[in-house]
């Protein structure tokens, strides 16, 4: 009796934990496409330093101060901003981002 009940447990656990996983990949999977579509107008250097960006922050799950300015930084970029318009959209890019 207590090895029937000991190999339902052990059975339970590998299931939980198969299905714990294949929930994670499928929303590491739909990361990957997000931050794909997101970088689609980018091109070379500059696209894959946003896709890193953009995967490092969902890897990360949070906004920190570092992804931000990531971020932040990759956007000034796209809009090819130079001197102080780059200094004042930066600023208001990271004080408007969700901490």
């Amino acid at each position: 009796m207590k090895s029937k009940t000991l190999w339902l447990v052990g059975a339970a656990a590998v299931w939980c934990l198969a299905v714990t996983t294949a929930a994670a990949e499928g929303t590491k999977a739909d990361r990957v496409a997000d931050c794909t579509a997101e970088a689609r107008t980018l091109k070379g250097e500059e696209r894959d330093r946003a896709l890193a960006a953009c995967k490092e922050e969902g890897e990360q799950g949070s906004h920190s101060q570092q992804n931000r300015m990531k971020a932040c930084n990759v956007e000034a970029g796209r809009k090819e901003l130079r001197g102080e318009e780059r200094r004042a959209f930066m600023s208001s890019c990271l004080k408007n981002k969700p901490q």
